[in-house]
């Protein structure tokens, strides 16, 4: 199963301290869990040359050309681990290639792409030069330690003038320095790190007790197809569209409203004008004006007979 951004950062991690600390067979084994890209090959080349490893550390580097062919720096050190097998050719083969795509600019510069490391036109030239005095073509070496020379750029070049005076004897190559080797930004290591934005989901309040859920009120109700308490909108309109000899309110219903009976006005019966009251929860006919003394509202609001009595008689 492939690793996750996250995973791979964190055996990423995980190596880069087993390298740190000179575990060199962890940090081998840690990065033989990430995907082969040229900067992983090119971190592994760097630890088997640390561990003096050479043929493994070329394996590596050629493998990290093929996927970047670009990436001037494993040719670089694919020659320094040919250079230390006494393999001058070879050597001299991959620092021309690490010269050409530097492409006449004096230095590459890795630290955006998580490498600590220049690598200096004036180093491969050197190195050229070194190849070629190795390999019995002094002369030209010479010329390639001259043409190094004009291209210095930091204090550690100054070592390129004593290399001239004794014709590049007793000197070795220019190299990545131990203990450098790609790593991860850390913004990208923060980035990584799981975050929870939405949060837990929590009930405030719930108009039906019923309502006890934090998902959607449509798939709880196809979850659980009882019916509430609470109207909906469709059946309220229904009601308002009935006449009110239609209506028939249950006592169930009744007292489920939110009007208490014991607050509502009731109506007189249409016969009597004494006071007495209708009990009976039919409507029945319309009381003249005479025989209410107020203004009434005959707007039905829920199942409810509502009497809006006038704030002046």
């Amino acid at each position: 199963m492939p690793l996750s951004l996250k995973e791979k950062l964190e055996v990423w991690a995980g190596a880069l301290r087993a390298y740190d600390q000179e575990d060199f067979e962890e940090a081998l084994r840690l990065f033989s869990r990430i995907p082969k890209s040229s900067i992983i090959l090119t971190n592994m080349g760097l630890v088997y040359a640390a561990l003096g490893d050479h043929e493994a550390a070329v394996e590596r580097f050629i493998a990290a050309t093929r996927r970047d062919p670009y990436l001037a720096v494993a040719y670089f050190q694919c020659g320094v681990s040919n250079f230390l097998m006494a393999r001058y050719e070879f050597a001299y083969r991959d620092f021309r290639e690490a010269m050409s795509h530097l492409r006449e600019n004096q230095c590459i510069d890795y630290e955006q792409i998580g490498l600590s490391f220049q690598l200096f036109s004036a180093e491969v030239l050197f190195n050229q030069g070194l190849c070629l005095i190795n390999l019995g073509q002094v002369k030209k070496g010479l010329e390639d330690l001259e043409a190094a020379r004009e291209a210095k750029a930091t204090k550690d070049h100054d070592i390129i003038d004593g290399a001239i005076r004794r014709s590049g004897r007793g000197y070795t190559v220019f190299s990545v320095p131990r203990g450098i080797c790609y790593r991860p930004s850390e913004k990208k290591m923060a980035n990584a790190a799981s975050k929870d934005y939405m949060g837990e989901a929590r009930l405030i309040a719930a108009i039906d007790l019923n309502d006890t859920t934090t998902g959607f009120a449509g798939v709880e109700r196809l979850k659980n197809p009882t019916r509430t308490a609470t109207q909906t909108d469709d059946e309220r309109l229904f009601m308002r569209a009935m006449s009110l000899d239609d209506v028939t309110i249950p006592n169930e219903t009744a007292k489920a409203s939110h009007l208490r009976r014991s607050k509502t006005t009731p109506t007189k019966s249409r016969g009597s004008l004494n006071g007495e009251m209708r009990t009976s929860h039919s409507p029945g006919p319309r009381p003249t004006p005479a025989d209410v003394p107020s203004r009434v509202d005959w707007n039905l609001a829920g199942p409810q007979l509502q009497l809006i009595l006038p704030r002046t008689l």
